[in-house]
């Protein structure tokens, strides 16, 4: 549990374009969290790089800057039609498409010398049932993918190892309604939908 004595610092990040994606939901709700905010909360947002090799430093970058009591890490999952809060990420980068910097990992450990899986301290599954409790449609997930997306937890997650005084988790989000899509059938949930969810997240992780 988190104390609520004082506005507590909570660090939002979204992802830059890639791919074919010209817009990512991601950076659009962190923007919609920051404008709409939470009350006895400093919201802080950064858009982190789609790449493999620099997104770990550059997330260790803003830690450092804004010193958060939480990381709220958002990541885009095209495809799914509801909010899916992430409880592990796994030692491993593999990808069929590249990131950013067009590079393509197979099967590669991200720190040869660190554990094989970190699973958040955040009791995830409590804030899943308050985000469902406004009818907002959400899953728990045991997998966050071998993306860009894992590769950023596991970086957040060891950061919380290094520094106990912080949590993290990590949001797939669908695209977001008006967003341009690959896939005109591809599903999508409104802007404010989402940013209520990660809302509600950042207001009961304080009660957790």
């Amino acid at each position: 549990m988190l104390s609520n004595s004082k506005a507590l610092k909570v660090l939002v990040t979204g992802f830059e374009p890639f791919l074919q994606n010209k817009q990512n939901s991601s950076w659009a709700v962190a923007e919609k969290v920051a404008a709409f905010g939470v009350d006895n909360t400093d919201i802080v947002i950064e858009q982190l790089p789609v790449s493999f090799f620099r997104v770990g430093g550059r997330l260790r970058e803003v830690v450092k800057k804004h010193s958060p009591n939480i990381i709220i890490l958002l990541g885009q999952s095209g495809g799914i039609d509801y909010v899916k809060v992430e409880r592990v990420s796994l030692n491993l980068m593999d990808a069929q498409k590249a990131d950013n910097d067009g590079y393509i990992p197979d099967e590669e450990p991200i720190n040869i010398n660190a554990p094989t899986a970190l699973f958040t301290s955040t009791p995830i599954k409590s804030l899943v049932a308050e985000v469902a409790r406004k009818g907002i449609p959400v899953k728990l997930s045991n997998s966050c993918g071998l993306y860009v997306c894992n590769r950023t937890y596991y970086e957040a997650l060891t950061i919380c190892q290094e520094n106990p005084e912080i949590q993290a988790i990590f949001v797939h989000l669908p695209y977001y309604k008006g967003q341009t899509l690959p896939d005109d059938s591809l599903p999508t949930l409104s802007l404010n939908t989402m940013a209520e969810a990660v809302q509600i997240i950042i207001e009961k992780i304080f009660y957790l």
